[in-house]
C-alpha cells in the first residue's frame, strides 16, 4: 500500500509515462505522508476506448488515482494530491499534437480493518500524528 493507477487517453501516447514518473510520486508519498517507499505499488495504462467532453478530437485526460491506508492527516493528504497534480503537469503539459488534456488527481484511502497483505509484517503501522 498505497496503490497507485495512472490512466490516460491514447491520444497522449506521444507522452506516455515511464516509471521515474510514477516513482516521482512514489517519492511525494514518502515525504509527505510518511509512506514507507517499498511499500507503493504503481502501474499505468493507455485508455483506448474513452470519450471526453463533447468527443473533440483534441480532447484528452490523465487520471492518477491513490489508495492509501486511513489515518493521515488532510494536510498530508492535500500536499500529496497538489504535489502529484504537479508532477503529472509537468509531463503531460504543454499540450503537443492538438491534444489539451485535462489532469486530475484523486485520493482514496482504505480502513485499514478491511486491507490484507502478505507478508503481514510488511504492513506499516499507523502514522503518528
Amino acid at each position: 500500500m498505497p496503490h497507485l493507477t495512472l490512466e490516460y487517453t491514447s491520444n497522449l501516447a506521444h507522452r506516455a509515462p515511464t516509471s521515474e514518473l510514477l516513482l516521482r510520486v512514489h517519492r511525494l508519498l514518502e515525504s509527505a505522508a510518511g509512506v514507507p517507499i517499498g511499500n507503493c505499488k504503481s502501474r499505468w495504462q493507455a485508455r483506448e476506448a474513452w470519450a471526453a467532453g463533447d468527443g473533440a478530437e483534441e480532447s484528452a485526460f490523465v487520471h492518477l488515482d491513490i489508495r492509501l491506508l486511513e489515518g493521515r492527516p488532510l494536510e498530508a493528504l492535500q500536499e500529496v494530491g497538489k504535489g502529484a497534480l504537479g508532477i503529472l503537469a509537468s509531463h503531460f503539459l504543454p499540450p503537443v499534437s492538438g491534444a489539451a488534456p485535462q489532469i486530475t488527481v484523486e485520493i482514496q484511502e482504505i480502513a485499514r480493518d478491511q486491507y490484507f497483505k502478505e507478508p503481514e509484517g510488511t504492513l506499516a503501522p499507523p502514522p503518528v500524528t
